[in-house]
């Protein structure tokens, strides 16, 4: 079971580690069709969409997953399963 303060947590990291590299807003843009303004507008108010959204393109690729564990702190395993967790509905 993951909690809204952890979810927002790791959406808020993850944002951070977009936000430090370029090539990944032009990744998600390219695989969602969202421009930077809406990332902006949805960023600055959180839902578990986003989130959810978040998580599926960070874990979307091994890459993109261990290079996140790696500058954020958060475990690889610990973001997954927060994936997971989120996909079965499991929030408290």
């Amino acid at each position: 079971m993951i909690s809204r303060n952890s979810l927002d947590a790791l959406a808020e990291a993850i944002l951070a580690h977009l936000a430090e590299n370029p090539e990944l807003v032009e990744a998600l843009v390219a695989e969602t069709g969202l421009m930077p303004a809406d990332l902006r507008r949805l960023a600055a108010e959180p839902t578990t969409d986003f989130a959810t959204a978040l998580l599926d393109f960070i874990c979307a690729s091994d890459d993109r997953l261990v290079a996140f564990a790696a500058a954020s702190g958060w475990s690889e395993t610990r973001v997954a399963h927060t994936r997971e967790a989120l996909a079965a509905g499991v929030l408290r």
